[in-house]
């Protein structure tokens, strides 16, 4: 049986998923295929071949940084994407059925879902969120995308329930597998004490991680506003700035907590991730939106535990009192408290957290048993077409 795995962006959380469920299809005996961007950061995987057919505009060359200053990126990216669908339908042709992984942008994603369908080729898609984080939303765009997809796969019960009706019976929920792989690439870094040292952290506070793109829906405010209530915390801010550090500047800079926080802002590459979850107590997950979250199992992949939002999906992957802390409300208030009583426990107790995170990922979020749940599912749909 032949798949073909659609993921655009060719790097990040959706493009880490990817990976890892193509190299899990591949071992349970699939013909794995992955049409992803031109300069795409995947591991090779036994079984799997990659087709790098999206150019996409980072910024990273002279020419791509100009297309961004003018505001050109998006219209560039959605032409060379839409373009990009003739090798996909080609090869589509010549395999038993099309696995969708989240969308660039929904519009397309539409386009995408018609041109499949119209070739009367079977596929299912994965959206990663039921939401828009940055407010247009494309309501119309994705319930055409939910219609004309074979079957949707949703990462929570959460998100199924959530769902227009006829949606959630097309659903299944396959939650989000655990991100060991991505620990096992990066160069490992196992002494807490070294790597603060190296961060200009302080040996003795409790140190709380922000891991991740730096949005306001991240929460970066919530922390700083909690944090800044607990004096014996230091928070870290580990990733690249999209708006969040604007909107938490004032607390970051208050008296009171300016002296208690480590920004290290941009992106953090491979070879500096381990330090970064070395040098940490627990991971804070204060979303105030999420369907499941990359940044929570990678958290747990390095044996840290978490303190989380009642958001969402998130409570369905934290084992409050088990693999973290899971906040009794969405509010800065209720995180401090929860700050607290991380402080209170110490950190044997987060260590004993962070290794009991570390084999609840295994057994619950295992990626052999979600490509055994996917490819059932993909068999599913082949007999009802």
């Amino acid at each position: 049986m032949r798949v073909l795995l659609v993921e655009e962006g060719g790097v990040g959380g959706v493009a880490d998923y990817t990976a890892e469920l193509s190299a899990a299809i591949a071992r349970a005996g699939w013909d794995v295929h992955v049409a992803t961007s031109t300069d795409y950061d995947y591991p090779e995987a036994p079984g799997v071949t990659m087709h790098p057919w999206f150019p996409y505009v980072r910024g990273r060359n002279p020419l791509g940084r100009a297309i961004r200053r003018f505001k050109l990126s998006k219209p560039v990216n959605g032409f060379t994407h839409f373009a990009a669908n003739a090798p996909v339908l080609r090869l589509g042709r010549h395999c038993d059925i099309v696995h969708v992984q989240g969308g660039e942008w929904p519009p397309l994603g539409a386009v995408q879902a018609g041109l499949l369908r119209a070739a009367r080729q079977p596929f299912v898609w994965t959206p990663h969120n039921l939401f828009d984080r940055f407010g247009a939303g494309y309501p119309r765009s994705r319930d055409i995308t939910r219609r004309w997809a074979a079957r949707m796969i949703v990462h929570a019960e959460y998100d199924r329930r959530h769902l227009p009706p006829a949606s959630a019976a097309n659903a299944v929920v396959i939650p989000h597998g655990e991100y060991g792989g991505l620990t096992r690439r990066a160069p490992t870094q196992d002494d807490p004490a070294e790597s603060r040292a190296a961060l200009g952290l302080p040996e003795d506070a409790i140190v709380v991680l922000l891991f991740g793109h730096l949005r306001p829906d991240k929460g970066v405010r919530d922390i700083a506003l909690a944090a800044r209530e607990v004096p014996e915390v230091h928070l870290l801010l580990a990733g690249l700035d999209q708006g969040g550090l604007d909107d938490a500047a004032d607390v970051l800079e208050s008296p009171e907590l300016r002296e208690r926080v480590t920004v290290r802002e941009g992106f953090v590459p491979f070879e500096e991730m381990g330090r970064v979850f070395a040098a940490s107590d627990v991971a804070a997950v204060p979303y105030h939106v999420a369907s499941a979250s990359g940044v929570l199992l990678l958290s747990y992949a390095y044996k840290l535990p978490v303190v989380a939002y009642p958001v969402g999906g998130l409570p369905e992957y934290v084992s409050n009192g088990e693999t973290g802390w899971l906040c009794p409300a969405q509010d800065p208030a209720a995180l401090a408290d929860s700050l607290r009583d991380v402080v209170a426990r110490g950190r044997d107790e987060c260590r004993a957290r962070g290794e009991a995170a570390l084999r609840y990922s295994h057994t619950h979020f295992s990626w052999d048993e979600i490509a055994r749940r996917t490819t059932e599912l993909y068999v599913n749909v082949l007999n009802r077409t």
